[in-house]
């Protein structure tokens, strides 16, 4: 815990079974929000991923994902 006031707290995040990474929010829906804008992947961008046989590490359109407290 941060002596400066904040509530910042490092967050897993996990998307279709594997670990993208980490944000570091005050809280799950604002850890939700950094995941999005950090780990989204346009369908198109899934699409060729896949079509390549790569594994697709971001968080595709539909694609349900986790955020929990590292």
């Amino acid at each position: 815990h941060n002596d400066d006031g904040s509530n910042m707290r490092t967050w897993n995040v996990h998307c279709e079974g594997r670990f993208l990474g980490t944000v570091d929010k005050d809280g799950e829906e604002s850890a939700r929000c950094a995941a999005l804008s950090k780990f989204a992947l346009t369908a198109e961008e899934a699409d060729a991923l896949d079509e390549k046989g790569l594994p697709i590490l971001g968080i595709a359109p539909d694609w349900g994902f986790d955020v929990t407290p590292a």
